[in-house]
């Protein structure tokens, strides 16, 4: 709509017409067109609010998406931390493994040795000469005591079970450690969070903002241009002969809900001298050229008002729609921070759970020590009783060639004697034969005596006196 003391200058000029009187009929009609077209200013009310609450929801928005942004960094931060006390855990979870495989290997290897001595001693027969007679053979296993090595395997069992429930109770632990680790990640990754400017259908929703209020001051400009109309054609009635009446019967029949009132709108105009009041009749003229003008362009620009409201709702939704993102994303993260908050209360259960384990597995391992020391030192005293058994055959036989020696001893001795008694017999033989018959025989009574004998044995008062004694 234009022209130099009309409506506005915001509208493409049209034409110009020629210049005739505009008949009354039509004159009203362009002015109930323009009344009707004043209805807009809804519209841009509808703009003007579209427009700030676009504005404070952009706002909020960019609230949220900051705090959005940093609870989640900061929940990351969180996550990565979890991840690293996590693989202190696993780490101690893993040395608890190769050292159960070291100590499995360390008592495999002494309870081998341990039963390869005790085979070896089961095996070794005790020599027959060795026991007494009609006693059935026997081995030198059968003269220890196995109970010791029994219960010290069993004990050793038991302290494999209870490393391997201890493991257990650790590998628990660390299962569901890396079960909430799991789930934080989880939520996370739901929750990533729209830029800080917001994008929208590949707009940056501050360009969208802004749009929205270039419309929206557009859509005021025409609506103050459609005002500016409307005025010009009511000065143009007001300033017609018999045009005011008629225009108040139109008003009349329409029956409207007339946003202007044209009476009061004309009554105003007639307290107030107007600044579209013509003063010439060339004023006149110019002012109902514009008029006519202006009239050609109402509709298309409530047309316009339409369009750019239209385009304002679309973009009031997709700003509604980045706002609901954001909310959920929100929505997501606080739940997330939630679930770390639940995670942090049972992060000191799992801190203690390790020390738990070491302290327990620790004690376990000294007890094993301990075992395996026992069954060394078995098998180094079977080891020894094995020596000591072979020690004891070669003892054995070397008291017999000793006794055997002592005999051979006794028996050259005997052999002596006899032969000195034999000699004594010739010689007192021969003693009596040349003086026995001039003694007398009570002149020495041991002169008719036989030769003494001698005869050796073996002394069994002091294995007797032995005997006695371990009796005792």
């Amino acid at each position: 709509m234009a022209g130099t003391t009309s409506s506005t200058d915001s509208l493409p000029q049209a034409d110009d017409e020629p210049k005739s009187p505009i008949p009354l009929d039509t004159l009203v009609n362009h002015l109930l067109v323009s009344k009707r077209s004043l209805s807009s200013m809804n519209l841009v009310l509808r703009a003007n609010e579209l427009a700030t609450a676009a504005r404070r929801a952009h706002e909020d928005t960019l609230m949220l998406v900051a705090q959005t942004t940093f609870i989640r960094a900061a929940i990351v931060d969180q996550i990565s931390i979890l991840v690293r006390v996590r693989r202190s855990l696993n780490a101690t979870c893993e040395w608890g493994q190769r050292d159960f495989k070291r100590l499995i290997r360390a008592m495999d290897d002494v309870n081998h040795h341990l039963a390869a001595t005790m085979s070896m001693l089961k095996t070794t027969t005790v020599q027959a000469d060795l026991r007494p007679p009609g006693e059935s053979r026997r081995s030198l296993l059968d003269f220890v005591d196995e109970s010791g090595v029994h219960s010290t395997r069993e004990v050793m069992k038991a302290s494999i079970q209870q490393l391997q429930a201890i493991q257990r109770s650790l590998d628990g632990d660390l299962l569901r450690f890396e079960t909430d680790i799991r789930a934080l990640k989880q939520a996370i990754n739901q929750s990533t969070p729209p830029a800080d400017d917001g994008r929208g259908e590949g707009r940056p929703m501050v360009d969208v903002l802004i749009g929205m209020d270039e419309n929206s001051s557009a859509m005021a400009q025409l609506l103050t241009s459609l005002t500016k109309h409307f005025d010009m054609c009511v000065t143009a009635i007001r300033t017609t002969e018999g045009a005011a009446a008629l225009a108040r019967r139109k008003v009349a029949e329409s029956q409207g809900n007339d946003v202007v009132s044209i009476s009061g709108v004309i009554a105003e105009q007639e307290s107030h001298m107007s600044n579209l009041e013509p003063k010439t009749a060339k004023d006149r003229e110019e002012m109902f050229k514009v008029v006519l003008q202006d009239a050609k362009e109402v509709d298309d620009v409530v047309g316009e008002i339409h369009d750019r409201l239209a385009a304002m709702e679309s973009d009031h939704d997709l700003l509604q729609e980045e706002a609901k993102k954001a909310e959920t994303a929100s929505a997501v993260v606080m739940s997330a921070f939630s679930t770390l908050r639940d995670v942090g209360d049972r992060l000191a259960n799992y801190l203690a759970a390790e020390g738990d384990f070491l302290q327990r597995w620790g004690h376990e391992k000294e007890a094993i020590f301990d075992r395996i020391r026992e069954m060394k030192d078995m098998r180094t005293f079977y080891e020894g009783y094995s020596s000591a058994y072979a020690g004891l055959v070669l003892e054995v036989d070397r008291r017999r060639a000793v006794d055997k020696q002592i005999e051979d001893c006794w028996r050259r001795a005997q052999s002596s004697v006899d032969k000195l008694l034999e000699a004594d017999g010739a010689a007192r033989k021969s003693f009596h034969h040349h003086v026995g018959e001039f003694l007398p025989t009570d002149l020495w009574v041991g002169v008719q005596d036989t030769p003494k004998t001698w005869k050796v044995v073996v002394d069994t008062s002091k294995e007797a006196d032995a005997a006695a004694e371990d009796q005792r």
